[in-house]
């Protein structure tokens, strides 16, 4: 099978898929009304993720059918995992469920994706255990952080597509022609539901897109390091630009308030968002960051020597960098806000 054609299913049946889903949509009403803490003025479709989340289990599914070398352990976890997720936050999407049951299954489909990483990359019996949690505790909040971030217009599409798009560039740098085209294919499919949650968007991705984007994110870098792709630093710097909005966030929350869980419109594009700034202006400022830290940083780590001390100093730095810029940011969206409200 040509190596183009997968992606190019893709990016078809993703752009098919999410076109079908707002007729849909429309009419069992499975619609996001505004309200105060959110930011779109007018129902719109939510739920939409389901296209390019399909299209991505299908090109899971369709290489460890076509393509030997990619029957893996790790991609079929990936696969089970994807599915468990989706599944569970697809349901969600029309009928709100018990955050014990949905937290459960989160958890269970990151065990899955450690216990495939563990046996993939031979850890010594002795840090298995460490590396289980480490794992299962990044997966997850993985897959909840990203739905948090999943808040404003195209905002999540364009950072998944940069994710998949970046992981693609370094596994064919790196000789992985199996998870290239898989990593590929998963660009293709955000990149043709963009145009439909572009602003103003005519869908959101909902649950199953935001958090099965956010299992996938964790479980693809994994994978680019079991290929030697990219180091875990690497990996971490690479999501950064959402990382360290929805960490920060969460830590000032969980400071000030006891209800830190609760829905809140505290993240700094949330911030952006009241104080004037267009959805399309957000997503060019998220990407910035991508364009002037996070791709040079990972370029460095690429075709330097990988070490573990040198991928701890340019991670260390640059989230020390970014909440630098996120605290900055918020003090002066702030400090415009007590003086609009003043005058």
């Amino acid at each position: 099978m040509p190596a183009w054609l997968m992606p190019a299913l893709a990016l078809v049946m993703s752009a098919s898929l999410t076109h079908a889903w707002i007729a849909h949509a429309r009419r069992r009403n499975v619609m996001d009304t505004p309200e105060r803490r959110r930011l779109h003025e007018v129902p719109t479709p939510r739920g939409g993720g389901i296209g390019p989340v399909v299209a991505i289990a299908l090109v899971l599914l369709g290489l460890q059918i076509v393509w030997p070398e990619a029957r893996t352990a790790s991609l079929a976890a990936t696969l089970i995992a994807l599915a468990l997720v989706a599944s569970i936050s697809f349901v969600d999407d029309h009928r709100p469920l018990s955050i014990r049951l949905r937290l459960g299954m989160h958890l269970l489909a990151a065990a899955m994706i450690a216990s495939a990483h563990i046996a993939a990359t031979g850890a010594s019996p002795g840090h298995w255990t460490e590396l289980f949690l480490v794992i299962l505790l990044l997966s997850t909040a993985s897959m909840n952080l990203h739905n948090f971030m999943d808040g404003s217009d195209a905002l999540l599409a364009s950072q998944a597509l940069f994710v998949f798009a970046a992981l693609a560039l370094l596994a064919h740098h790196h000789g992985a022609p199996d998870v290239r085209t898989l990593f590929l294919a998963a660009a293709l499919a955000m990149l043709a539901f963009l145009p439909f949650n572009w602003p103003r968007a005519r869908v959101f991705l909902g649950d199953v897109g935001s958090i099965s984007l956010g299992l996938l994110v964790a479980a693809f870098s994994l994978l680019a390091i079991q290929r030697e792709a990219i180091g875990w630093g690497g990996a971490l710097v690479l999501s950064s630009t959402f990382m360290i909005d929805a960490l920060a966030t969460l830590a000032g929350r969980m400071r000030r308030t006891r209800h830190w869980l609760k829905p809140h419109r505290d993240h700094l594009y949330q911030w952006l968002r009241r104080r004037g700034w267009s959805a399309a202006r957000v997503v060019v400022a998220y990407q910035g960051w991508n364009a002037l830290v996070v791709v040079p940083a990972i370029v460095w780590l690429d075709v330097s020597e990988r070490s573990p001390q040198r991928e701890f100093a340019v991670t260390a730095t640059v989230y020390a960098l970014g909440l630098g810029v996120w605290c900055a940011a918020r003090g002066a969206l702030r400090r415009s806000h007590r003086a609009q409200y003043r005058a």
